[in-house]
Protein backbone atom coordinates (compact mmCIF):
# COMPACT_ATOMS: atom_id res chain seq x y z
CA UNK A 1 0.00 0.00 0.00
CA UNK A 2 2.81 2.04 0.75
CA UNK A 3 4.50 2.14 -2.76
CA UNK A 4 1.06 2.37 -4.56
CA UNK A 5 0.43 5.52 -2.70
CA UNK A 6 4.09 6.67 -3.68
CA UNK A 7 3.48 6.01 -7.13
CA UNK A 8 0.01 7.55 -6.66
CA UNK A 9 1.62 10.89 -5.46
CA UNK A 10 4.08 10.71 -8.47
CA UNK A 11 1.72 10.55 -11.01
CA UNK A 12 -0.69 12.79 -10.30
CA UNK A 13 1.20 15.52 -8.75
CA UNK A 14 4.83 15.52 -10.72
CA UNK A 15 3.99 16.17 -14.15
CA UNK A 16 7.44 14.86 -15.48
CA UNK A 17 6.68 11.73 -13.81
CA UNK A 18 3.48 10.55 -15.45
CA UNK A 19 5.38 9.64 -18.90
CA UNK A 20 7.56 7.37 -16.95
CA UNK A 21 4.64 5.71 -15.01
CA UNK A 22 2.36 5.60 -17.31
CA UNK A 23 2.99 2.64 -19.11
CA UNK A 24 3.98 0.65 -16.12
CA UNK A 25 0.99 1.86 -14.54
CA UNK A 26 -1.36 0.97 -17.41
CA UNK A 27 -0.13 -2.79 -17.29
CA UNK A 28 -0.33 -2.61 -13.38
CA UNK A 29 -4.03 -1.63 -13.45
CA UNK A 30 -4.84 -4.05 -16.15
CA UNK A 31 -3.79 -6.83 -14.22
CA UNK A 32 -5.78 -5.28 -11.17
CA UNK A 33 -8.62 -4.83 -13.02
CA UNK A 34 -9.04 -8.70 -13.58
CA UNK A 35 -10.51 -11.24 -15.13
CA UNK A 36 -9.85 -10.53 -18.72
CA UNK A 37 -9.95 -13.28 -21.62
CA UNK A 38 -8.02 -12.50 -23.95
CA UNK A 39 -5.20 -10.29 -25.00
CA UNK A 40 -5.83 -6.61 -26.65
CA UNK A 41 -4.79 -5.27 -29.57
CA UNK A 42 -3.48 -1.78 -29.17
CA UNK A 43 -3.90 -0.62 -32.73
CA UNK A 44 -7.40 -0.37 -32.32
CA UNK A 45 -7.35 2.64 -29.92
CA UNK A 46 -8.95 1.18 -27.69
CA UNK A 47 -7.73 1.57 -24.28
CA UNK A 48 -9.65 -1.02 -22.02
CA UNK A 49 -9.47 -0.82 -18.11
CA UNK A 50 -11.70 1.10 -15.91
CA UNK A 51 -8.23 3.29 -14.28
CA UNK A 52 -8.71 6.36 -16.67
CA UNK A 53 -13.26 6.12 -16.22
CA UNK A 54 -12.79 5.94 -12.65
CA UNK A 55 -10.20 8.81 -11.69
CA UNK A 56 -12.57 11.57 -14.64
CA UNK A 57 -16.19 10.78 -12.98
CA UNK A 58 -14.44 11.42 -9.66
CA UNK A 59 -12.83 14.34 -10.92
CA UNK A 60 -16.36 15.28 -12.53
CA UNK A 61 -18.06 15.00 -8.94
CA UNK A 62 -19.52 11.16 -10.00
CA UNK A 63 -22.08 12.30 -12.51
CA UNK A 64 -23.59 8.78 -12.75
CA UNK A 65 -24.77 9.17 -9.44
CA UNK A 66 -27.31 11.82 -9.96
CA UNK A 67 -29.64 9.61 -11.57
CA UNK A 68 -31.66 6.11 -11.62
CA UNK A 69 -29.25 3.71 -13.72
CA UNK A 70 -30.39 0.97 -15.56
CA UNK A 71 -27.22 -0.86 -17.27
CA UNK A 72 -27.71 -2.97 -20.02
CA UNK A 73 -25.12 -5.68 -21.52
CA UNK A 74 -25.11 -8.34 -24.22
CA UNK A 75 -23.88 -9.40 -27.73
CA UNK A 76 -27.45 -8.96 -29.15
CA UNK A 77 -30.25 -6.79 -28.39
CA UNK A 78 -29.11 -4.11 -26.31
CA UNK A 79 -29.73 -1.53 -28.41
CA UNK A 80 -33.54 -2.71 -28.54
CA UNK A 81 -34.35 -3.80 -24.78
CA UNK A 82 -32.97 0.00 -23.84
CA UNK A 83 -35.46 1.40 -26.52
CA UNK A 84 -38.12 -0.49 -25.24
CA UNK A 85 -37.04 0.10 -21.00
CA UNK A 86 -36.73 4.14 -22.01
CA UNK A 87 -39.73 4.33 -23.91
CA UNK A 88 -41.98 2.91 -21.37
CA UNK A 89 -40.35 4.96 -18.16
CA UNK A 90 -41.17 7.86 -20.43
CA UNK A 91 -44.19 7.05 -20.81
CA UNK A 92 -44.49 6.48 -17.13
CA UNK A 93 -44.31 10.26 -16.98
CA UNK A 94 -40.07 9.72 -15.65
CA UNK A 95 -37.56 12.35 -17.25
CA UNK A 96 -34.97 9.80 -19.38
CA UNK A 97 -31.67 9.53 -20.89
CA UNK A 98 -30.44 7.02 -23.47
CA UNK A 99 -26.93 6.47 -23.88
CA UNK A 100 -26.59 3.82 -26.58
CA UNK A 101 -24.16 2.88 -29.34
CA UNK A 102 -23.60 2.48 -32.53
CA UNK A 103 -24.19 6.05 -34.31
CA UNK A 104 -25.64 5.34 -37.80
CA UNK A 105 -25.55 9.37 -38.67
CA UNK A 106 -24.39 11.72 -36.22
CA UNK A 107 -22.49 11.78 -33.08
CA UNK A 108 -25.37 13.47 -31.28
CA UNK A 109 -27.18 10.06 -31.56
CA UNK A 110 -25.40 8.71 -28.94
CA UNK A 111 -27.53 10.44 -26.60
CA UNK A 112 -31.53 11.39 -26.08
CA UNK A 113 -32.91 13.10 -23.71
CA UNK A 114 -36.78 12.18 -23.59
CA UNK A 115 -36.61 10.12 -26.64
CA UNK A 116 -35.09 13.01 -28.48
CA UNK A 117 -31.92 13.17 -29.99
CA UNK A 118 -29.69 15.87 -28.22
CA UNK A 119 -28.42 19.43 -30.18
CA UNK A 120 -25.33 19.58 -31.46
CA UNK A 121 -24.53 22.48 -29.01
CA UNK A 122 -25.77 20.54 -26.08
CA UNK A 123 -22.62 17.85 -26.09
CA UNK A 124 -20.29 20.69 -27.75
CA UNK A 125 -20.94 22.85 -24.18
CA UNK A 126 -20.15 19.81 -22.06
CA UNK A 127 -17.40 18.31 -24.31
CA UNK A 128 -15.88 22.23 -23.54
CA UNK A 129 -16.15 21.86 -19.66
CA UNK A 130 -14.97 18.97 -19.65
CA UNK A 131 -12.34 19.12 -22.24
CA UNK A 132 -9.32 19.64 -19.34
CA UNK A 133 -10.48 16.67 -17.86
CA UNK A 134 -10.56 14.52 -20.93
CA UNK A 135 -6.88 15.62 -22.43
CA UNK A 136 -5.75 14.99 -18.48
CA UNK A 137 -6.88 11.74 -18.18
CA UNK A 138 -5.61 11.04 -21.65
CA UNK A 139 -9.62 9.00 -22.03
CA UNK A 140 -10.37 7.07 -25.42
CA UNK A 141 -13.26 8.08 -27.59
CA UNK A 142 -15.38 6.14 -26.17
CA UNK A 143 -14.68 6.92 -22.29
CA UNK A 144 -15.22 10.73 -23.26
CA UNK A 145 -18.30 9.99 -24.96
CA UNK A 146 -19.72 8.21 -21.77
CA UNK A 147 -18.59 10.42 -19.55
CA UNK A 148 -20.39 13.50 -21.18
CA UNK A 149 -23.33 10.96 -21.10
CA UNK A 150 -23.39 10.98 -17.25
CA UNK A 151 -22.72 14.99 -17.24
CA UNK A 152 -25.60 15.59 -19.97
CA UNK A 153 -27.90 13.06 -18.13
CA UNK A 154 -26.62 15.23 -15.08
CA UNK A 155 -27.18 18.16 -16.46
CA UNK A 156 -30.50 17.70 -17.90
CA UNK A 157 -32.20 16.52 -14.36
CA UNK A 158 -33.05 12.80 -15.79
CA UNK A 159 -35.08 10.30 -13.47
CA UNK A 160 -33.76 7.21 -15.21
CA UNK A 161 -30.87 6.94 -17.03
CA UNK A 162 -30.44 3.77 -19.64
CA UNK A 163 -26.97 3.17 -20.20
CA UNK A 164 -25.76 0.33 -23.07
CA UNK A 165 -22.48 -0.92 -22.54
CA UNK A 166 -20.31 -0.39 -25.46
CA UNK A 167 -18.60 -3.79 -25.49
CA UNK A 168 -17.92 -7.12 -22.84
CA UNK A 169 -18.78 -5.68 -19.53
CA UNK A 170 -15.96 -6.03 -16.85
CA UNK A 171 -13.56 -3.49 -18.56
CA UNK A 172 -16.31 -1.32 -20.23
CA UNK A 173 -16.30 2.37 -20.02
CA UNK A 174 -19.82 2.11 -18.89
CA UNK A 175 -18.68 -0.10 -15.88
CA UNK A 176 -18.08 2.43 -13.07
CA UNK A 177 -22.12 3.34 -12.88
CA UNK A 178 -23.68 1.56 -9.88
CA UNK A 179 -27.08 0.96 -11.40
CA UNK A 180 -30.58 0.44 -9.74
CA UNK A 181 -30.27 -3.01 -11.97
CA UNK A 182 -28.55 -4.80 -14.25
CA UNK A 183 -29.51 -6.16 -17.69
CA UNK A 184 -28.26 -8.66 -19.99
CA UNK A 185 -29.07 -9.79 -23.23
CA UNK A 186 -28.72 -12.78 -25.70
CA UNK A 187 -25.37 -14.17 -25.76
CA UNK A 188 -23.28 -14.94 -28.38
CA UNK A 189 -19.86 -14.59 -30.02
CA UNK A 190 -18.76 -11.52 -30.98
CA UNK A 191 -15.56 -8.89 -30.83
CA UNK A 192 -13.89 -12.66 -29.71
CA UNK A 193 -10.25 -10.69 -30.24
CA UNK A 194 -11.02 -8.57 -27.48
CA UNK A 195 -13.46 -10.85 -25.00
CA UNK A 196 -12.43 -14.27 -25.99
CA UNK A 197 -13.38 -17.15 -28.02
CA UNK A 198 -15.36 -19.14 -25.95
CA UNK A 199 -19.39 -18.30 -24.85
CA UNK A 200 -18.27 -19.32 -21.52
CA UNK A 201 -15.11 -16.11 -21.45
CA UNK A 202 -17.38 -13.69 -22.96
CA UNK A 203 -19.98 -14.71 -20.54
CA UNK A 204 -17.89 -13.99 -17.63
CA UNK A 205 -16.83 -10.63 -19.39
CA UNK A 206 -20.85 -9.89 -19.43
CA UNK A 207 -21.49 -10.67 -15.79
CA UNK A 208 -18.98 -7.93 -14.96
CA UNK A 209 -21.49 -5.59 -14.69
CA UNK A 210 -23.27 -7.75 -11.73
CA UNK A 211 -22.46 -5.43 -8.89
CA UNK A 212 -23.16 -6.30 -5.44
CA UNK A 213 -26.16 -6.44 -3.69
CA UNK A 214 -27.94 -5.06 -7.52
CA UNK A 215 -30.14 -7.21 -9.51
CA UNK A 216 -29.25 -8.94 -12.56
CA UNK A 217 -32.42 -9.72 -15.41
CA UNK A 218 -30.29 -12.11 -17.96
CA UNK A 219 -32.30 -13.88 -21.33
CA UNK A 220 -32.11 -17.13 -20.26
CA UNK A 221 -28.71 -18.54 -22.28
CA UNK A 222 -29.69 -21.74 -23.85
CA UNK A 223 -25.92 -23.64 -22.70
CA UNK A 224 -26.36 -24.83 -18.87
CA UNK A 225 -22.94 -23.51 -18.17
CA UNK A 226 -23.55 -20.44 -19.20
CA UNK A 227 -26.35 -20.05 -16.74
CA UNK A 228 -24.25 -21.64 -13.74
CA UNK A 229 -22.06 -18.83 -14.52
CA UNK A 230 -24.42 -16.34 -13.54
CA UNK A 231 -25.93 -18.10 -10.73
CA UNK A 232 -22.43 -17.99 -9.47
CA UNK A 233 -21.15 -14.50 -10.10
CA UNK A 234 -24.72 -13.47 -8.25
CA UNK A 235 -24.37 -15.38 -5.44
CA UNK A 236 -20.93 -14.38 -4.78
CA UNK A 237 -21.93 -9.87 -5.27
CA UNK A 238 -25.14 -10.98 -3.33
CA UNK A 239 -27.33 -10.12 -6.13
CA UNK A 240 -30.85 -11.76 -7.24
CA UNK A 241 -30.45 -13.72 -10.40
CA UNK A 242 -33.91 -13.60 -13.07
CA UNK A 243 -33.51 -15.80 -15.75
CA UNK A 244 -36.01 -14.81 -18.27
CA UNK A 245 -36.80 -18.17 -20.32
CA UNK A 246 -38.02 -17.31 -23.67
CA UNK A 247 -40.80 -20.62 -23.44
CA UNK A 248 -42.94 -17.37 -21.48
CA UNK A 249 -44.11 -15.99 -24.90
CA UNK A 250 -46.54 -16.97 -26.74
CA UNK A 251 -46.35 -15.09 -30.51
CA UNK A 252 -49.70 -15.48 -32.00
CA UNK A 253 -49.22 -12.99 -34.58
CA UNK A 254 -45.80 -11.00 -36.44
CA UNK A 255 -45.59 -7.54 -33.97
CA UNK A 256 -47.36 -9.27 -30.70
CA UNK A 257 -46.81 -11.34 -27.93
CA UNK A 258 -48.62 -12.39 -25.09
CA UNK A 259 -47.11 -12.64 -21.56
CA UNK A 260 -49.21 -13.43 -18.16
CA UNK A 261 -52.42 -13.59 -19.78
CA UNK A 262 -51.41 -10.34 -20.96
CA UNK A 263 -50.92 -9.30 -24.81
CA UNK A 264 -48.45 -6.37 -26.38
CA UNK A 265 -48.19 -4.58 -29.32
CA UNK A 266 -44.52 -4.30 -30.72
CA UNK A 267 -43.31 -2.11 -33.59
CA UNK A 268 -40.01 -4.02 -34.36
CA UNK A 269 -40.76 -7.18 -35.69
CA UNK A 270 -39.24 -10.57 -34.83
CA UNK A 271 -39.17 -13.04 -32.33
CA UNK A 272 -35.92 -11.59 -31.57
CA UNK A 273 -37.69 -8.35 -30.15
CA UNK A 274 -40.46 -10.25 -28.89
CA UNK A 275 -37.54 -11.48 -26.52
CA UNK A 276 -35.95 -8.09 -26.06
CA UNK A 277 -39.31 -6.66 -24.73
CA UNK A 278 -39.66 -9.99 -22.57
CA UNK A 279 -36.14 -9.13 -20.98
CA UNK A 280 -37.25 -5.18 -20.44
CA UNK A 281 -40.47 -6.55 -18.81
CA UNK A 282 -38.44 -8.20 -16.52
CA UNK A 283 -35.97 -5.31 -15.80
CA UNK A 284 -38.71 -3.12 -15.60
CA UNK A 285 -40.42 -4.24 -12.88
CA UNK A 286 -37.31 -4.30 -10.67
CA UNK A 287 -37.48 -0.37 -10.98
CA UNK A 288 -41.09 -0.36 -8.99
CA UNK A 289 -44.68 -0.38 -10.37
CA UNK A 290 -45.54 0.32 -13.94
CA UNK A 291 -49.51 0.88 -14.97
CA UNK A 292 -50.43 -1.56 -17.38
CA UNK A 293 -51.59 1.07 -19.99
CA UNK A 294 -48.08 2.67 -19.59
CA UNK A 295 -46.44 -0.36 -20.17
CA UNK A 296 -48.78 -1.17 -23.10
CA UNK A 297 -48.27 2.47 -24.84
CA UNK A 298 -44.33 2.31 -24.22
CA UNK A 299 -43.50 -0.66 -25.69
CA UNK A 300 -45.72 -0.04 -28.98
CA UNK A 301 -44.59 3.74 -29.66
CA UNK A 302 -40.79 1.67 -28.89
CA UNK A 303 -38.67 1.64 -32.24
CA UNK A 304 -35.23 1.99 -33.03
CA UNK A 305 -33.31 2.43 -36.79
CA UNK A 306 -31.88 -0.45 -38.54
CA UNK A 307 -33.70 -3.12 -36.18
CA UNK A 308 -35.99 -4.91 -39.21
CA UNK A 309 -36.71 -1.41 -39.96
CA UNK A 310 -39.24 -1.91 -43.07
CA UNK A 311 -40.74 0.95 -45.48
CA UNK A 312 -41.81 1.07 -49.15
CA UNK A 313 -39.58 2.76 -51.59
CA UNK A 314 -41.09 3.37 -55.34
CA UNK A 315 -43.35 1.09 -54.55
CA UNK A 316 -40.49 -1.63 -52.90
CA UNK A 317 -41.01 -3.31 -50.03
CA UNK A 318 -37.74 -2.30 -48.02
CA UNK A 319 -35.76 -3.99 -44.80
CA UNK A 320 -32.98 -2.89 -43.25
CA UNK A 321 -31.53 -4.44 -40.17
CA UNK A 322 -27.99 -4.41 -38.64
CA UNK A 323 -27.40 -7.68 -37.98
CA UNK A 324 -23.57 -7.86 -37.96
CA UNK A 325 -22.71 -11.06 -36.33
CA UNK A 326 -24.02 -15.22 -36.23
CA UNK A 327 -26.46 -15.07 -33.82
CA UNK A 328 -27.93 -11.36 -35.75
CA UNK A 329 -27.90 -13.10 -38.87
CA UNK A 330 -30.30 -15.91 -37.42
CA UNK A 331 -32.02 -14.02 -36.03
CA UNK A 332 -33.06 -11.52 -38.90
CA UNK A 333 -33.42 -14.81 -41.23
CA UNK A 334 -36.26 -15.93 -38.54
CA UNK A 335 -37.82 -12.90 -39.08
CA UNK A 336 -37.54 -12.02 -42.28
CA UNK A 337 -39.08 -16.23 -42.95
CA UNK A 338 -42.29 -15.08 -40.92
CA UNK A 339 -42.87 -11.84 -41.89
CA UNK A 340 -42.65 -12.78 -45.85
CA UNK A 341 -43.13 -16.28 -46.07
CA UNK A 342 -42.81 -17.36 -49.69
CA UNK A 343 -41.88 -13.98 -51.10
CA UNK A 344 -38.67 -13.38 -53.50
CA UNK A 345 -35.89 -12.04 -51.57
CA UNK A 346 -33.12 -10.14 -52.40
CA UNK A 347 -30.73 -9.51 -50.17
CA UNK A 348 -28.04 -6.49 -50.36
CA UNK A 349 -25.07 -7.55 -47.71
CA UNK A 350 -22.19 -5.67 -46.76
CA UNK A 351 -19.99 -6.79 -43.85
CA UNK A 352 -16.82 -6.49 -41.68
CA UNK A 353 -13.49 -8.50 -42.29
CA UNK A 354 -13.35 -9.12 -38.40
CA UNK A 355 -16.79 -10.77 -38.43
CA UNK A 356 -17.80 -14.72 -38.65
CA UNK A 357 -18.68 -13.61 -42.40
CA UNK A 358 -19.11 -17.47 -43.41
CA UNK A 359 -21.41 -18.59 -40.40
CA UNK A 360 -23.38 -14.94 -41.11
CA UNK A 361 -23.52 -15.99 -45.31
CA UNK A 362 -24.56 -19.76 -44.06
CA UNK A 363 -27.49 -18.52 -42.03
CA UNK A 364 -28.71 -15.60 -44.80
CA UNK A 365 -28.21 -16.94 -48.37
CA UNK A 366 -29.87 -19.67 -48.18
CA UNK A 367 -32.92 -17.25 -47.57
CA UNK A 368 -32.26 -15.43 -50.36
CA UNK A 369 -33.49 -15.68 -53.83
CA UNK A 370 -30.75 -13.09 -55.42
CA UNK A 371 -27.28 -12.02 -53.14
CA UNK A 372 -26.06 -8.66 -53.69
CA UNK A 373 -22.51 -8.06 -52.13
CA UNK A 374 -21.48 -4.65 -52.11
CA UNK A 375 -18.69 -2.64 -49.14
CA UNK A 376 -19.59 0.43 -47.43
CA UNK A 377 -17.07 3.22 -47.15
CA UNK A 378 -15.02 1.87 -44.42
CA UNK A 379 -11.51 0.18 -44.59
CA UNK A 380 -13.00 -2.75 -42.60
CA UNK A 381 -15.11 -3.97 -44.81
CA UNK A 382 -14.50 -7.09 -46.56
CA UNK A 383 -14.20 -6.56 -50.60
CA UNK A 384 -17.50 -8.07 -52.00
CA UNK A 385 -15.65 -10.92 -54.50
CA UNK A 386 -14.02 -12.41 -50.83
CA UNK A 387 -17.80 -12.51 -49.96
CA UNK A 388 -18.81 -14.29 -52.92
CA UNK A 389 -16.00 -16.93 -52.57
CA UNK A 390 -17.43 -17.56 -49.15
CA UNK A 391 -21.23 -18.76 -50.67
CA UNK A 392 -21.42 -22.65 -50.30
CA UNK A 393 -20.51 -23.90 -53.35
CA UNK A 394 -24.05 -25.97 -53.49
CA UNK A 395 -26.22 -23.09 -53.19
CA UNK A 396 -27.85 -21.95 -56.36
CA UNK A 397 -28.63 -18.31 -56.25
CA UNK A 398 -27.81 -15.58 -58.34
CA UNK A 399 -25.02 -13.58 -57.16
CA UNK A 400 -24.73 -9.81 -58.12
CA UNK A 401 -20.95 -7.74 -56.94
CA UNK A 402 -21.27 -4.05 -57.01
CA UNK A 403 -18.49 -1.81 -55.73
CA UNK A 404 -20.77 0.31 -53.08
CA UNK A 405 -23.88 0.39 -51.51
CA UNK A 406 -25.39 2.89 -53.87
CA UNK A 407 -24.84 0.81 -56.39
CA UNK A 408 -26.21 -1.80 -55.12
CA UNK A 409 -29.36 -0.66 -54.05
CA UNK A 410 -29.46 0.70 -57.63
CA UNK A 411 -29.23 -2.50 -58.68
CA UNK A 412 -31.94 -4.11 -56.46
CA UNK A 413 -34.51 -1.58 -57.36
CA UNK A 414 -33.89 -2.61 -60.91
CA UNK A 415 -33.68 -6.46 -60.37
CA UNK A 416 -36.94 -6.49 -58.11
CA UNK A 417 -40.70 -6.21 -58.66
CA UNK A 418 -42.97 -4.58 -56.51
CA UNK A 419 -43.75 -8.23 -54.85
CA UNK A 420 -40.33 -8.24 -54.12
CA UNK A 421 -38.48 -7.91 -50.56
CA UNK A 422 -35.13 -6.10 -50.86
CA UNK A 423 -33.37 -6.81 -47.97
CA UNK A 424 -30.04 -4.70 -46.74
CA UNK A 425 -28.07 -6.09 -43.71
CA UNK A 426 -24.41 -7.36 -42.69
CA UNK A 427 -23.49 -4.28 -40.81
CA UNK A 428 -24.55 -1.09 -39.69
CA UNK A 429 -22.36 0.83 -42.04
CA UNK A 430 -24.13 -0.63 -44.36
CA UNK A 431 -27.08 -0.04 -43.08
CA UNK A 432 -26.80 3.59 -42.49
CA UNK A 433 -25.56 3.93 -45.97
CA UNK A 434 -28.80 2.51 -47.16
CA UNK A 435 -30.98 4.71 -44.44
CA UNK A 436 -29.06 7.79 -46.68
CA UNK A 437 -29.69 6.50 -49.92
CA UNK A 438 -33.33 5.98 -49.48
CA UNK A 439 -33.77 9.40 -47.81
CA UNK A 440 -32.39 11.03 -50.77
CA UNK A 441 -34.37 9.42 -53.25
CA UNK A 442 -37.60 9.25 -50.99
CA UNK A 443 -40.74 8.17 -52.55
CA UNK A 444 -43.17 6.01 -50.89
Amino acid sequence: MFLWNVVYFLYNKIPKCRGCFKGSLKIWISRYNKPMSSPLDPSRGIQYDLYRMERAIALCGNPQQAFRGIHVAGTNGKGSTCAYIESVLRHGGYKTGLYSSPCLFTYEEHFRLDGNIIKEETWKTVRADLEGIISGEGLSSFEATTLLAFEIFRRAGVDAGIIEAGMGGTLDATNVIVPEVSVITKLGLDHCEYLGDTLEKITEHKLGIVKPRVPLVMLDPELPQLRHLARQRCLAQGSDLTLVPVEELDIPTAGSFSWRGKSYQISMAGRHQAENALVALHALEKTGPLEEAVITQGLRAARIPARFQQFSHQGHKVVIDGAHNADGAAALAAALAETFPGKRILMVLGIMKDKDRAAMLARLAPLASVLCFTRPRTERASEPEDLLALVEPGLDRPCIIEGTVEEALERALKESTHDDIICVAGSFYTAAEALSFFKRTYDT
